[in-house]
C-alpha cells in the first residue's frame, strides 16, 4: 500500500473500505504506532474534556476583554455564540441534574 484517499482516486488499482485490515494496519504503521486501539476511548474522552477547558478559557478571555469576539473569524464567532446559547439553554436542566438549588445547597 502506497497511499490512502477518502474516495477512489483516478488511476487507483484498488479500493478498500476504511475498516479493511490492510487500511487499519497502514494507518497504525504511519501513525507511528502511537495510539493503540485500547487507548482510543480514553483519548476521545480526553479530547472532550479539553474542549470544555478551551470553552471556559475562551469565556474568561472574552469576559476580561483580553480578546474580543470580533478577533475571531466569522465562522468561529458563529460557533462560539451558538455554543454559548446552547449551554445557556441547558443550564436549568444541568442544575436540576446536579441536585443543587440556586444557592448551591444540596437538594434532598
Amino acid at each position: 500500500m502506497a497511499a490512502i484517499f477518502r474516495e477512489m482516486a483516478a488511476g487507483a488499482e484498488e479500493y478498500l473500505p476504511p475498516t479493511h485490515p490492510a487500511v487499519q494496519g497502514f494507518l497504525q504503521q504511519h501513525a507511528g504506532g502511537q495510539v493503540a486501539t485500547a487507548e482510543k476511548p480514553s483519548m476521545v474522552q480526553s479530547d472532550l474534556d479539553m474542549i470544555r477547558v478551551y470553552e471556559d478559557l475562551t469565556d474568561i478571555l472574552l469576559t476580561k476583554n483580553v480578546v474580543m469576539l470580533t478577533d475571531f473569524p466569522p465562522a468561529a464567532q458563529d460557533k462560539l455564540m451558538r455554543r454559548k446559547r446552547l449551554r445557556s439553554s441547558l443550564s436549568p436542566i444541568t442544575e436540576l441534574l446536579d441536585g443543587a438549588d440556586e444557592e448551591g445547597h444540596e437538594l434532598p
